[in-house]
């Protein structure tokens, strides 16, 4: 199966649309329904409500031996048109095995949320980790000690929240409260420029423009040019937040070339000088990096746990 995979995803190269991305996910889907097992995994519980909307709720994976009390948040990718945490069960079982309390969400979707709704979901959701997540009823973890990982569009989300500073409309006084230990952008589209047409309408639905300085300004590479200078050196120095940003071999444009602008905007802000931890991550596109996650393939999964490690323990790596 994994053979297969790996030529379907050299098959589709760069490529994407939501078709292809419903292959992938499905090929995946065969491995983790035949491997279905909750080793590790003391408890789940389900929908637990995080905000107002029928959407902002979380599930909650608690490790059998909680190893690290460290806590990984992912925010699931969609376009922001579609998604849901109840497709990445993988990853909060994955984490869970591993000892860490898994938090999987999910947010408000086009139509039903404008800009900067995805990034106000981000901070309700942390908001309620912060205040709950130290209960033994949800795994007695540390609040401090709280990782967020978003692919794609949550990513985005995380990014909105995290660099709200450069909005000047933005209610968020301190990106850095409630607590994070860390923040990791899957294959996140930070900017729109590469974005193709047939996408156009949902960045019109979300943003309220297509194109322009509105849209430009609330991206995430908008918002971090806006920052004042007197206001970045948390967010941008990665000895106080340490920030991973991934992308894989077979990403689309759309994806990697607003990477490499956003590192090269968050490197011009950074106080010290000291750039964010940039990795590429060979033979995988778009989706297949977090699908590949609780797999043999432990590629994806594995750079999460070090990183987790790095930034939450003085351990390291969670066995």
């Amino acid at each position: 199966m994994q053979k297969e995979i790996r030529e379907e995803i050299e098959r589709i190269g760069t490529d994407w649309s939501a078709a292809l991305a419903g292959k992938i996910y499905n090929l995946y889907q065969r491995i983790h329904q035949a491997d279905a097992r909750l080793e590790g995994v003391k408890e789940t519980l389900k929908d637990i409500k995080y905000g107002p909307h029928e959407r902002n709720v979380l599930d909650l994976y608690i490790p059998a031996k909680n190893s690290t009390s460290s806590v990984v948040v992912f925010s699931h990718g969609g376009g922001l048109v579609s998604g849901d945490k109840s497709m990445y069960k993988n990853i909060g079982t994955y984490f869970a095995s591993h000892g860490i309390i898994a938090v999987v969400n999910s947010y408000r979707l086009v139509p039903g949320v404008i800009y900067p709704g995805g990034g106000d979901d981000i901070q309700m959701l942390r908001d309620w980790i912060y205040q709950n997540i130290s209960k033994p009823e949800h795994g007695g973890g540390n609040p401090e000690k709280v990782v967020l990982v978003g692919h794609s569009a949550g990513g985005l989300h995380i990014a909105t929240n995290i660099y709200a500073a450069g909005d000047p409309t933005s209610r968020t006084s301190d990106p850095l409260s409630p607590p994070v230990a860390g923040v990791v952008y899957l294959s996140t589209p930070f900017s729109f420029n590469s974005t193709p047409d047939a996408r156009r309408s949902m960045l019109k639905a979300y943003y309220g423009a297509d194109e322009g300085d509105q849209l430009d300004s609330r991206a995430p590479v908008g918002l971090i040019e806006a920052i004042p200078k007197e206001k970045d050196s948390a967010v941008f120095d990665p000895k106080r937040l340490p920030t991973l940003i991934v992308v894989t071999q077979y990403d689309p444009e759309e994806i990697q070339s607003p990477v490499f602008q956003f590192v090269d905007r968050y490197r011009n802000k950074s106080p010290r000088g000291i750039l964010p931890e940039l990795t590429v991550v060979p033979g995988h596109n778009h989706l297949s990096t977090v699908c590949s996650i609780g797999t043999e393939d432990d590629v994806q999964g594995r750079m999460l746990r070090e990183f987790i490690g790095r930034v939450c323990t003085s351990e390291g790596l969670p066995k």
